[in-house]
């Protein structure tokens, strides 16, 4: 019997880090690690709405299997905000993780409009329970687009990265509660990757890559910097965008 007078202290951290041990040996993880009010509850926030035939179907699939398996989960567009190519991506990941947070899920799955997942990814990388994690994402043409991810040796389980592509990417929304009012995503241009996961590291968190499930993409990757070169490209020296000139004509 406990002695009124004596407070007793739940430790949840060491109750959650032990049930996650547990569930781990088990076959399925279940509510017991998470203490958050809706476990494994995902929202899968896709990048504008430009599908092509087949390639949302894949999603949905994996949406649907993953309600199946017992997790809570949900599909939202965001529509293009871009009025220049990229150039409102972060506002539209900002948009993303703020919904997710005022709506109470237990994780974010950003999605591109051009991956094609099987229909089981999702549970597996919920299963995984890190805060950041992406599968192992290669592209439909072969090449690696100067990228290291798709040079990955495959099936060797989970990989501490520096950072890692946007096109799959599942987080926890407690990641985000530093800049819960937004801003944490800044726009492509001159805003890479690697920027965004050094300021999550100096936050004490680092995204894993695992090796054993793999999305594809059905197109290569865009790196903004090079739009802003091909710009930069048609530059006058002093500054303005070089005007065509017709020889034997006058332009006005």
């Amino acid at each position: 019997m406990v002695n009124s007078t004596t407070p007793v202290v739940f430790n949840l951290r060491l109750y959650h880090d032990k049930a996650i041990r547990e569930a781990r040996n088990s076959e399925r993880l279940d509510a017991r690690i998470s203490p958050h009010l809706s476990p494994f509850s995902t929202l899968v926030f896709a990048m504008g709405n430009h599908w092509k035939p087949g390639w949302i179907d894949a999603v949905l699939k994996m949406l649907k299997y993953t309600h199946e398996y017992g997790y809570e989960v949900a599909l939202y567009e965001e529509r293009d905000r871009c009025f220049n190519p990229y150039d409102a991506l972060g506002t539209m990941r900002n948009i993303g993780y703020m919904k997710a947070i005022e709506e109470g899920w237990e994780f974010i799955l950003y999605v591109d409009n051009d991956i094609r997942p099987a229909k089981d990814v999702l549970v597996r990388l919920l299963q995984r329970y890190v805060p950041i994690i992406s599968p192992k994402i290669v592209y439909a043409d072969g090449q690696n687009h100067g990228l290291d991810m798709p040079r990955m040796p495959e099936g060797k389980g989970l990989a501490l990265v520096g950072s890692c592509v946007l096109s799959c990417l599942l987080i926890k929304t407690s990641v985000f509660l530093a800049w819960a009012s937004g801003g944490f995503w800044g726009n492509a241009i001159g805003d890479d990757e690697e920027y965004h996961f050094r300021r999550l590291a100096l936050t004490g968190h680092r995204p894993f890559v695992d090796t054993d499930i793999v999305v594809e993409c059905v197109e290569p990757p865009h790196f903004p910097l090079d739009k802003r070169k091909e710009i930069d490209s048609q530059m006058r020296p002093g500054g303005g965008l070089w005007t065509p000139v017709l020889y034997g004509a006058h332009v006005s």
